[in-house]
């Protein structure tokens, strides 16, 4: 779909001040007066922290069908989180807004009391039946809170092939594969593996994975205390982080690129593997095409059952699009927040994607053959672990992502490493 880069009515520039910064709560009111005044349907503001190319055009189109003016802000995924906590705290929340999945996260916006319930549009305008039996998260008090943006999804690892094939090589199925694979490609010049570590959650990722592929229930064990933090599992997951770093696995510099630049290396060529989450296939299938490869992660543990498991986002605490409840149109930004959630579960469709809601759109076009493989080991998977991140609370998981990035500049050891973690995990 070619969708247009415009938006459907100009941004004022007073709407463009009082999205760029919270902290002047004068300006945000008369900003959001002025927005009001200038349409014949009000203004809405609204805060995504995404890059997938649809997201924009999206919420430009139902802007258009419900005739407002929209004023939105798509921010940096790590300043995003800063952002939104300092607008929850000023109180200069937009009036639609996107937030993480995970306990935390969800309990953060929750508990600060900041989001409207949708259960009355949501039955006025009969939309919810749209919604796939358990995307739409019913809490305690019987209101739903938000609705979804993205689809249940995990992490997966892409190659190049035709770089692969100029290597000639083929992509790895076991750990001494990969090391095989890294090394090959350091001899030629070519980046193995892109990670951005600045950001710490892409490192994350690998290592949940590398536990997984030793025990697929060591982290919930651990988690109930049935075992520690410091048993086989995490060592031997932690030995092969700190191997993968003495082998160059990643491109120089790594811990302070962040995802995005990783991303970039992947998509321009420059690297050969990228282990990411799901999320990466929109720009990966434009940018890469025919050329996009997609495989399992390598058994590289003991597991007996490796490629029947997978780390992910089945969570019943899922990234959502939250309404300010404190909104000047709170009845229309209701209606806005899940019309847009059902126009992107049809750009979803439309690309041959996972999706949460029914849709009459068909898929345009030839599915890419990386990503239908990815979508059929996504629907056999046995079991999918939540990214640690979020099963455990925002303090327990800052520090230990700060932990984790620490693994990765090769300055502990394993057994270091997860003596830090064990008393993180078992903090209060």
């Amino acid at each position: 779909m070619n969708h247009k880069k415009q938006s459907v009515l100009p941004l004022l520039t007073i709407g463009l001040v009082l999205i760029s910064g919270c902290g002047n709560g004068a300006s945000y009111k008369q900003a959001q007066a002025a927005a009001n005044e200038a349409g014949n349907g009000g203004a809405l503001t609204l805060w995504m922290f995404n890059t997938d190319i649809y997201l924009k055009p999206a919420a430009e189109e139902v802007a258009k069908e419900m005739n407002i003016k929209l004023n939105y802000e798509f921010i940096n995924p790590e300043r995003y989180k800063t952002k939104i906590k300092v607008a929850v705290s000023a109180n200069e929340l937009p009036d639609i807004f996107a937030q993480y999945l995970g306990k935390s996260e969800r309990d953060f916006i929750l508990n600060a009391n900041v989001s409207a319930p949708l259960n009355d549009v949501l039955t006025s305008t009969g939309l919810e039946s749209k919604f796939d039996k358990g995307s739409l998260i019913q809490e305690a008090d019987g209101s739903i809170y938000s609705v979804p943006y993205r689809p249940e999804q995990s992490q997966v690892m892409v190659y190049n092939k035709k770089l692969m094939a100029n290597l000639g090589i083929q992509p790895p199925k076991t750990w001494d594969e990969l090391l095989v694979v890294i090394q090959t490609a350091n001899r030629k010049g070519v980046i193995p593996i892109a990670l951005g570590g600045k950001d710490r959650w892409p490192g994350d990722i690998i290592y949940n994975t590398l536990v997984l592929r030793e025990d697929p229930n060591a982290f919930n064990r651990a988690l109930n205390n049935e075992i520690k933090f410091t048993d086989k599992p995490f060592v031997d997951a932690a030995d092969k982080v700190i191997k993968l770093v003495q082998a160059n696995a990643f491109q120089q510099g790594f811990l302070n690129h962040s995802d995005l630049e990783a991303r970039e290396l992947f998509y321009t060529g420059k690297a050969l593997m990228l282990i990411n989450g799901s999320w990466i296939f929109t720009k990966a299938i434009s940018s890469l095409g025919d050329d996009l490869g997609y495989i399992k992660f390598p058994q590289t543990g003991a597991a007996a059952d490796p490629f029947s498991t997978n780390t992910g986002e089945r969570s019943s605490t899922p990234y959502g699009l939250f309404v300010n409840v404190q909104s000047q149109q709170l009845q229309k930004a209701k209606e806005f927040a899940i019309r847009y959630s059902l126009k992107i579960n049809n750009e979803l469709v439309k690309l041959g994607q996972a999706s949460y809601a029914a849709s009459d759109m068909k898929t345009e076009g030839k599915i890419n053959d990386a990503y239908a493989e990815y979508v059929k080991d996504f629907k056999s998977f046995k079991f999918i672990q939540t990214y640690w991140y979020s099963a455990i609370t925002t303090s327990k998981g800052e520090e230990y992502r700060d932990l984790n990035q620490k693994l990765y500049t090769g300055t502990l050891s394993s057994s270091q490493y997860t003596e830090s973690m064990e008393q993180i995990m078992r903090k209060p």
